[in-house]
């Protein structure tokens, strides 16, 4: 096992632990904010090229299958209902799994398959994803952006977020996000953010930073 993984297994296995004990301490805004980052960061691993990742393939299903365990914790916290679906000694059960995912070899415990991806740039294909500079310092140009239009092309909510360049006397979009169909539903979520021009076919997606930088969200739906 090399450095980099054996690094890469301990962060997931903290955040792991850090989103168990908010849920176990009642803390669910958190809870669900580090299961939905940590299930991400799983499915971009499990998404990887085989040339740039040490799993094996079967290896990353079962990283995939953790992630989706981790969305279905997540969407039973935020469920209305008295009866949990996914419970946290479910959740729990997959710690272990995680942890020692270069020798498991036996069979998931959970009949789950590995949600959908979104197409991500391969490591070798991301270029300069830090945060670019404006030219400007102070101001609308170097904080936060001065809105987040949303729009609706097709099956997906973008958001842009825009900022006033003063010495150019026009508003740029900083960077953008979206949410997929069936993440349109009551309670937080946590999306990431994405490098512009806004790509609303979603087939170039390079993130904005390297950073854990996501665009969180409480969402509220009103029945007309």
């Amino acid at each position: 096992m090399s450095e980099v993984t054996r690094s890469l297994l301990q962060r997931w296995g903290a955040s792991f632990r850090r989103g168990a004990d908010f849920d176990s301490w009642g803390q669910l805004v958190e809870a669900i904010d580090e299961y939905q980052i940590l299930a991400r960061h799983l499915q971009k691993e499990a998404q990887a090229q085989h040339n740039n990742s040490e799993f094996t393939e079967e290896q990353k299903k079962t990283i995939g299958k953790i992630a989706t365990c981790l969305e279905l914790r997540s969407a039973a916290l935020q469920s209305t209902q008295s009866q949990e679906e996914f419970k946290l000694e479910d959740l729990k059960k997959l710690e272990p799994i995680l942890k020692n995912i270069l020798t498991y070899n036996k069979e998931f415990p959970f009949d789950v398959q590995p949600v959908p991806l979104r197409r991500i740039l391969a490591p070798g294909e991301e270029e300069n994803l830090e945060f670019e500079e404006d030219e400007e310092e102070g101001g609308a140009g170097a904080g936060s952006p001065d809105s987040f239009p949303a729009r609706v092309p097709g099956a997906a909510i973008f958001f842009e977020f825009k900022h006033y360049k003063p010495k150019k006397r026009f508003t740029s979009t900083k960077c953008f996000a979206f949410m997929e169909m069936d993440e349109i539903k009551p309670g937080p979520i946590v999306i990431e953010l994405y490098k512009k021009p806004t790509d609303f076919k979603r087939k170039k997606l390079q993130l904005l930073t390297k950073k854990p930088l996501y665009l969180h969200l409480h969402q509220t739906l009103h029945k007309e």
